[in-house]
């Protein structure tokens, strides 16, 4: 009687270990991508609310890019690097923002923002290379495991309006790059700053006269407390 017990008591635990160990395959792996999602309120389409927590995910995405699976590797990486790189392209069009309308011309343009038009076009361009790189991870992901990338939600309709997103940043950045430098050139930007540091600084003349664009543009920027 005590060894049926026994056996039977062996048989439960046993049951109970198999009931809670899980595979580490694809769905094992995605599961954890989703709970970095989760702690950051995002989704594998939505970002985290700042740079500093998109920062902060990719590292351990990062990481999580280290966890070895029985099967679905290959898969697991396509899913973890697509994050990675579309939270990157995130990051430089964030970051690309930071002078709000002042670094675009859509709204109307001056000459002497051009330092700060130029940093967001490039943040921009970078941010469309990025994203361009995330689309083509679409594409790979479901050309090469299909049934893995739906269940995760990617699909061809998701490349498609990813790709026109970036294409959008990519078209209004090379717009803005082709009217700042046509109307605001180098020389042009360098002589309004030199007007400038003429009326309301202290520098002598001749420093001011010997200054070139790129030197100017620092003081411009310090003079109005722009870093």
């Amino acid at each position: 009687m005590m060894s049926m017990l026994n056996k039977s008591l062996i048989i439960i635990v046993l049951m109970f270990l198999l009931g809670c160990s899980q595979s580490k395959n694809f769905e094992y792996g995605i599961k954890q991508l989703n709970s970095i999602n989760s702690k950051y309120n995002s989704t594998m389409e939505t970002y985290p609310s700042s740079i500093q927590q998109i920062n902060l995910m990719i590292d351990e995405l990062k990481d999580l890019k280290t966890l070895k699976l029985e099967e679905g590797q290959e898969s697991f990486y396509y899913a973890v690097n697509y994050r990675i790189t579309n939270l990157e392209a995130e990051k430089l069009y964030t970051e690309s923002q930071k002078y709000g309308s002042v670094g675009t011309t859509k709204d109307g343009f001056a000459c002497k923002p051009r330092p700060l038009i130029i940093e967001s076009v490039d943040l921009r361009n970078k941010s469309a290379i990025k994203g361009f790189e995330a689309v083509q991870l679409i594409r790979d992901f479901i050309s090469k495991y299909p049934k893995n990338s739906q269940s995760i939600g990617l699909s061809a309709k998701n490349a498609l309006f990813l790709n026109a997103t970036f294409y959008k940043i990519w078209q209004d950045a090379r717009r803005d790059s082709n009217i700042i430098n046509a109307f605001c050139p180098e020389n042009v930007t360098l002589e309004l700053y030199q007007q400038e540091f003429r009326k309301n600084t202290n520098l002598s003349q001749d420093f001011i006269s010997s200054l070139n664009y790129n030197q100017a543009v620092k003081i411009w920027k310090g003079v109005r407390s722009i870093s």
